[in-house]
């Protein structure tokens, strides 16, 4: 016997029960396994406070397609699984007990009498044969694709002693069809069957969408061909909607004879007054729809029915569980749409229900449920080839954690699911075994990070757990502030946006997990230089200076590599700055004047017009008359030099006359 774990909180009674304080630090188990719902904390035995799936039979039982289950009404500790793959029947024996045992019944002429089962119903003790059963099967009659389809198919009636079913008639001996007993033959597409009394049943009609109801009156011992006392009265105006490989199951209450039909088709579930006696019969002896002789062959209209639940997923299987000592009843529904279970308690005559709650299984394509003579509940599991039980679990102080040990496997660990707090309503966890419960401890795991912080740090890709101490946040430089909320993963000074801007704009990578790698930054502004238009912050813009990483310079006037402020000699006309200064010349230009000679080669920098003094007189050659004659700079000068020396050879020729003539 294989078990599985499912944890299943309580959440609706924590809710009612439990002070608003003590649910402030919610688990992260509790919450990811929540499925049990509750209207109005109403309690079902089945779901109990929390429950466990115990897988009692599987493909090691030859389980193939199971669609449906029933508990043996004589042996009750005998379970029946119908086989749709393998048109068979698989009997538990013992279930659930040490000593269980299986074995699989395959019948010789299966592939007609049972082929495609979908359904099967315990019917009347059979004095010869034990309780005899009724199976319908969802088929065209092609004996397994052998054949082509003929639509002569319809319920089949049998045996349940282990000395008749699938043991008599199987080498087909005078003629004899295996161990059926009986069978009728005007409904392809069987997908449903509730026996009602003697050999009445109740099937769904898959193939013309109808409720019949099939009286086989006498069996005709196993492997008969006689159906001709057989009675169908169809009951074409309730429409039941075919949904194919999905049974629509079907059960009769017995003290209300109230029939319940899962309507997969349609997404709801319907009730059908067998007991309505103002119904109108109408012989159709003659509708194509008959394919053998019958006794009796009538269509019944005016029937009382409703619609009990509408807008559920897909329901397929269908189980009645009346309370002991009271006149309670649940109705449980299998949704094969989403793999739920709900419970719906019925009101005194049965036509109205109101949801009690539900579970979420663990199931890929849950069919027929069952409830077992111990109370609990069964299903099968199309997919899986499972049949698992449902069994509720103690719980002392009702906190939603039961007593008992159950392993689960959850965050890829296997963990102890228990209440660490049996009498304590308020605590049933204790991760780090600090004697602290999870909902007062403000470190669950003891990693040292904070519950807070663990699911402050948390998101979708990376989940943090609480109560596990080898799950905890990332913190690259060890701050104490998760990565994930930290907006300097590795401390290095730049924020994990700007490292993550800077490396977009530039061609080199900036790990922001790394703190020898960050982006430059001159200045020191915070802006990157990939970022920022003054990379040194001299107030020039990089575009425009001749030195973008030096503050101390942004021009180079003479373009000789040296910057203004550290060149002596801006224009490079081997005058020094200080002396240009001090002259008056310009030093950011080798030739003030302009005059097409630099300040190094010009008498008069300052002067546009003039630049060379030949004779060295002060007076530069362009105003200079005699400008290789120091004494003269214009002809006024020479004229009154030669006026000086005439005067003076006159005075000199005047006064030797004079001397001469005194003589």
């Amino acid at each position: 016997m294989n078990s599985r774990s499912i944890a299943v909180i309580l959440t609706a009674i924590l809710m009612l029960y439990t002070p608003t304080s003590a649910l402030g630090n919610t688990n992260d188990s509790m919450s990811e396994h929540t499925n049990y719902t509750l209207t109005e904390a109403k309690y079902v035995p089945q779901f109990g406070f929390s429950f466990e799936e115990i897988i009692i039979a599987n493909s090691s039982d030859y389980l193939s397609n199971p669609t449906d289950l029933e508990f043996h009404p004589g042996r009750t500790s005998e379970l029946w699984i119908a086989n749709r793959a393998t048109d068979s029947i698989t009997i538990v024996h013992n279930t659930d007990l040490d000593n269980q045992t299986s074995e699989t019944r395959l019948d010789v002429n299966r592939n007609h009498f049972l082929e495609e089962v979908s359904a099967i119903s315990f019917g009347s003790y059979h004095p010869e044969f034990d309780w005899q059963w009724g199976s319908a099967q969802e088929s065209l009659n092609t004996y397994n694709g052998q054949g082509d389809p003929n639509y002569f198919m319809g319920p089949a009636l049998w045996p349940s002693s282990l000395d008749h079913f699938a043991e008599e008639n199987q080498n087909n001996e005078d003629g004899l069809l295996g161990s059926h007993i009986d069978m009728l033959h005007e409904s392809p597409y069987g997908v449903g069957i509730a026996h009602d009394y003697d050999n009445v049943y109740w099937y769904n009609d898959g193939y013309y969408g109808e409720l019949v109801r099939y009286d086989f009156m006498m069996d005709h011992d196993t492997g008969g061909h006689d159906h001709s006392d057989g009675k169908v009265h169809r009951y074409s105006e309730i429409q039941l909607n075919h949904s194919y490989g999905i049974p629509s199951h079907m059960i009769l209450d017995k003290d209300t004879d109230i029939l319940y039909i899962s309507d997969a088709g349609a997404n709801r579930i319907i009730w059908v007054n067998t007991n309505d006696s103002t119904y109108q019969s109408e012989d159709i002896m003659n509708d194509s729809s008959r394919l053998e002789p019958l006794s009796e062959y009538s269509r019944i209209s005016g029937v009382e029915w409703g619609v009990l639940v509408e807008g559920v997923n897909t329901p397929s299987g269908i189980a009645l569980y009346k309370t002991p000592n009271s006149s309670e009843s649940q109705l449980f529904i299998s949704l094969n749409g989403d793999s739920s279970i709900i419970s719906y308690g019925l009101n005194s005559d049965g036509k109205n229900a109101e949801e009690i709650g539900s579970i979420n299984t663990s199931a890929s394509s849950i069919m027929g449920i069952e409830i077992g003579p111990n109370g609990n509940l069964y299903y099968v599991d199309s997919d899986k080839n499972e049949v698992v039980k449902v069994e509720p679990v103690l719980d002392e102080d009702s906190d939603g954690y039961a007593n008992i040990d159950q392993n689960i496997w959850f965050n890829s660990g296997l963990i102890n699911w228990k209440d660490n707090f049996p009498n304590n309503p308020l605590e049933w966890l204790d991760s780090d075994t600090d004697g602290i419960g999870n909902n007062a401890d403000l470190d669950d795991d003891n990693d040292g990070w904070s519950d807070f912080d663990e699911i402050n740090c948390s998101f979708e890709e990376n989940t943090y757990h609480t109560e596990n101490p080898l799950s905890m946040p990332r913190d690259i430089d060890s701050d104490g502030i998760c990565d994930f909320i930290d907006g300097d993963d590795d401390n290095d000074g730049w924020s994990d946006v700007d490292e993550e801007k800077c490396t977009l704009a530039s061609e080199s990578l900036y790990d922001i997990e790394d703190v020898l790698s960050y982006p430059e930054d001159t200045d020191n502004d915070g802006n990157c230089n990939e970022l920022d238009l003054d990379d040194d912050g001299d107030g020039w813009l990089d575009e425009v200076d001749y030195f973008p990483l030096n503050p101390n310079e942004w021009v180079d006037n003479d373009k000789d590599g040296i910057g203004n402020n550290e060149d002596l000699d801006d224009d490079n006309d081997m005058i020094s700055d200080i002396s240009e200064s001090e002259n008056g010349t310009d030093p950011f230009n080798e030739d003030t004047d302009f005059d097409g000679y630099t300040d190094l080669n010009d008498i008069f920098p300052l002067e546009f017009k003039e630049w060379i003094d030949s004779d060295n007189d002060g007076i530069g050659d362009n105003a200079d008359s005699f400008p290789s004659i120091s004494r003269y700079q214009s002809s006024s000068d020479l004229v009154l030099d030669l006026l000086i020396i005439f005067i003076s050879l006159g005075l000199i020729l005047t006064g030797r006359y004079a001397v001469s003539k005194r003589k």
